[in-house]
């Protein structure tokens, strides 16, 4: 299933993830993504003195598994919107949109 997210600079990516595919999976093959073509990368040029490396690590609190607070996010498809600040294991709709931004 294909998913579209942004970030900021108008920056996209689009990942393929499984059917079954919950937001830190996905946001987790973004990241795969940059590792694999870092001249993709949105941290500092990815150079090795950036602290942020990920976008897990911007957006996602894996202790309590959910998205920070001070992170606007909105993610839909066709199908409507998905309540994934609510419940961040539901699983994806097929060719959904993902925007995060940060309010801080």
């Amino acid at each position: 299933m294909p998913i579209n997210g942004s970030v900021p600079k108008n920056k996209q990516f689009i990942v393929n993830v499984k059917d079954d595919a919950i937001f830190a999976e996905t946001l987790a093959m973004v990241d795969d993504f940059i590792f694999k073509q870092p001249h993709e990368s949105h941290f500092a040029e990815h150079k090795e003195n950036s602290f942020i490396r990920c976008y897990l690590q911007l957006f996602w609190n894996p202790l309590d598994n959910q998205i920070y607070p001070d992170i606007n996010m909105f993610a839909a498809s066709a199908k409507g919107v998905m309540p994934l600040r609510k419940n961040l294991n539901f699983n994806l709709y097929d060719d959904c949109e993902i925007s995060l931004t940060s309010s801080a």
